[in-house]
Formats: C-alpha cells, sequence, structure tokens
C-alpha cells in the first residue's frame, strides 16, 4: 500500500480519533487536524492527478471516515473544487488554485447538492456582459471559515450547469446550521442577491443531462466513509468482551462482502461500466450496515455510550448522517426499499 495511506492512516489514529468527540462538541474542525492531514500529503490524492490508485483513494476515506466525521467531511468537500480545476480548460484559474489546494495550502469547499432537488433552480445564473450573476441560495456549503474558495454550481436560462469558483470573502453565508450531527464541518446556506461572476471565474459549463449521468455514476456509489463507521463500530465492539467480539465477528462476516461488492462496481464504473441500481443497493446495503454496527456498539456499552464523551453516541449520529449524504433519487428508493424489505412478511416483500 502507497506509503501516502499510511501517513494518513498515522494521522487517524494518533490525531483525529483520539480527539474526534472534542472535535464532534466544537464549532469547527481544529486547524491542526488539516495541517496533519496537509503534511501527510492527503489533499494530493483528491482529483484526476493523485498518486494513489482508486482502490487505495478510497480506503483513505475509509480510514478517516472512521477516525473523526467532522475532519473527513471538511477534507472530502475540498476534492469538488480539485476535480473540477483538473478538468477544467481554465488555465489561468487552475494555475492560481489547483497546486494550492492539492498540498492543502488552502481548503475548498463545494456547494452543488441544490442540483439534485426537484422544482425551479435554487441557485440560478443569469447573463451579464461577458460574465454572470447568481441568484438564489445553496442550501449546503461545508467549511466556512476553513475554506478560503468554493465551487458554486447554478443552473443557466439554458439549462446547462454553470461551475464557478468563487473566494470565500466574495460569497454571503447565513449562520452555521445547527446540526445534529457534524456541527464542527461549519455548514452554512450561501445566498446570492445578483452576486457578479467574471467570465475569468467560471470552470466548467455541462449540459445538464451530462452532469446527470456524471452525477450518477458518483453519487450511487458504495460510501467508504459509511464503511468506516462501520468497521470502527466493530472494532470497538470486539472491545467490549466476549459477547460483543463474537457479535463483531459475525457483522463482519455481513460486512467484508458488501465492501468488496461495492468495490467492484466503483471499479467498474471507472471503466465506463456503470449499474446505478445495483450501485444504490449496495451502497444503501454498506451505510444499513453501518447503522447496525454503531448501535450494536451502543447496545453492547450500554448507557455511558450515551454520554458526549464516548464514541457511540457520535458513531451512530455519523451513520445516520450517510443516510442522506449525496442522495440521489435511486440511493433513497435503495435505502427505503431496504428498510422495507427487513420489516414485511416473506409474502410482501
Amino acid at each position: 500500500m502507497d506509503e501516502v495511506v499510511e501517513r494518513v492512516r498515522a494521522v487517524a489514529e494518533g490525531v483525529l480519533f483520539p480527539s474526534a468527540q472534542e472535535t464532534d462538541a466544537a464549532e469547527r474542525v481544529p486547524e491542526g487536524h488539516l495541517e496533519a492531514l496537509g503534511a501527510a500529503g492527503a489533499f494530493g490524492i483528491l482529483g484526476s492527478a493523485a498518486p494513489l490508485e482508486p482502490a487505495e483513494r478510497r480506503q483513505v476515506h475509509r480510514i478517516l471516515g472512521g477516525a473523526c466525521g467532522a475532519t473527513y467531511f471538511v477534507w472530502a468537500q475540498h476534492e469538488g473544487p480539485v476535480r473540477l480545476l483538473a478538468a477544467c480548460e481554465n488555465e489561468a484559474l487552475k494555475a492560481l488554485w489547483l497546486d494550492r489546494l492539492l498540498a492543502g495550502d488552502v481548503i475548498g469547499g463545494t456547494a452543488f447538492a441544490h442540483l439534485r432537488r426537484p422544482g425551479p433552480p435554487l441557485v440560478r445564473a443569469e447573463p451579464d456582459g461577458s460574465g454572470w450573476r447568481l441568484h438564489g441560495e445553496a442550501p449546503w456549503a461545508t467549511g466556512w471559515g476553513m475554506a478560503g474558495v468554493y465551487s458554486v454550481a447554478a443552473t443557466t436560462p439554458s439549462g446547462t450547469v454553470l461551475w464557478v469558483l468563487l473566494e470565500a470573502d466574495r460569497l454571503t453565508p447565513t449562520r452555521p446550521l445547527e446540526l445534529a450531527v457534524l456541527q464542527a464541518t461549519a455548514t452554512v446556506r450561501l445566498r446570492f442577491d445578483g452576486a457578479p461572476v467574471a467570465a475569468d471565474d467560471v470552470v466548467l459549463e455541462l449540459d445538464r443531462s451530462f452532469w446527470d449521468l456524471l452525477d450518477d455514476s458518483i453519487g450511487n456509489r458504495g460510501n467508504p466513509a459509511a464503511q468506516g463507521v462501520a468497521l470502527r463500530s466493530l472494532d470497538l465492539l470486539e472491545a467490549t468482551g466476549a459477547a460483543g467480539a463474537e457479535l463483531a465477528g459475525v457483522m463482519r462476516l455481513a460486512l467484508d462482502p458488501v465492501i468488496a461488492v461495492n468495490e467492484a462496481l466503483a471499479d467498474a464504473a471507472d471503466l465506463g461500466e456503470v449499474d446505478v441500481p445495483a450501485m444504490a443497493e449496495a451502497r444503501a446495503m454498506g451505510i444499513d450496515l453501518a447503522q447496525r454496527a454503531a448501535l450494536a456498539l451502543l447496545a453492547a456499552v450500554g448507557g455511558r455510550g450515551l454520554e458526549r464523551s464516548h464514541p457511540a453516541q457520535r458513531l451512530v449520529r455519523e451513520a445516520a448522517f450517510y443516510a442522506i449524504q449525496a442522495q440521489t433519487s435511486e440511493g433513497r428508493s435503495a435505502a427505503l426499499s431496504l428498510a422495507r424489505q427487513a420489516v414485511a412478511p416473506p409474502e410482501v416483500r
């Protein structure tokens, strides 16, 4: 395995997980966490120029997701602008930001989840001379106060998806949202009231149908961070005693093949063989097992597991978060179908 993976693992086990409970209660992720990840080369694995194989990159997501959910999510959102810049033809914008982002010298954020919502576009881009003006509100932007630049998606009058890159000081945030989990991600809404965007700020303009196909390929893949929550929960469950260790072993027998299926489907998608229904189903199974593993840990440790100082309650909340994170319509349907199968009598499944 690449040495970058091992450096990231050392940061996860030596820095992130030991302080994850304090981070969970903080207003934002400690700056030292992001600096440690930068020194380990973790930001350099994001984007198409990554030095790691796709399976190794997913392993890093798994490691960080199982160590500290808030730190992981701020780090993962950084991938948005990195991937866009790596693919764009705006060489001046790429030269200004890409190397700094890959080094972790600047943290990136992104705002595009609104593209998945039905109905009128929540963020619109109206032509204004050689540039654009943005209107509306992006309901989810992570890392406020930590990210120096954000990639923002908007819908043009012709229906295309316009991606722009804007420095944080050009954006108007709400107060951080009050969240049940990952409060330290400092997630805000971004409001646009005719915000000017120059042509030089544009990263890409994509046909909406192409974006939808791309989002299906990415958004329905198995979630390695949720798998990381499951693995961490089982490690802690195993340490609770003989009964916990036995149950952890049984649950690993269920989890390992689900991870393997998700990995195989992701590898196939990288080669252009995208099976959205199968990916969504396998993703839902992985998230379901993360929730079951975290709840098993909580049951095993008892009441003390609800104390904020104990990881069990945090892992339960983080596992619940992945039920909606990057949720596509196919992902929602797969999750609800799985829930139905779990409770319905055999004759109506």
